[in-house]
């Protein structure tokens, strides 16, 4: 006899790859569907974050609207320091 399989034997084989691919899709599927759960959730839980910043700055400058306006005018003159501050003025073009 010889150790060749016949005909029936190779028809077996495929059904058994087919089965290991279909568990392998399903896994893949189903990990899919986790990261994607996750970064949902992540997601939410940032924007919930950010919102409540938003929300307690806004009552913040509600309840102290003098310090909100110094805070931001000192802001300013700073950024305007750092950026425009520094020009060379043998940079500048004539007018």
């Amino acid at each position: 006899m010889s150790n060749v399989a016949g005909p029936p034997a190779q028809a077996k084989a495929p059904a058994y790859a087919v089965s290991d691919v279909e568990a392998i899709r399903h896994t893949i599927e189903d990990l899919g569907n986790s990261v994607g759960e996750m970064a949902t959730s992540r997601y939410e839980r940032a924007h919930d974050a950010v919102t409540d910043g938003f929300r307690q700055t806004g009552d913040a400058i509600q309840r102290n609207p003098l310090t909100a306006i110094g805070i931001g005018l000192g802001l300013g003159f700073l950024f305007g320091l750092v950026t425009g501050g520094r020009s060379n003025p043998a940079s500048r073009r004539p007018l």
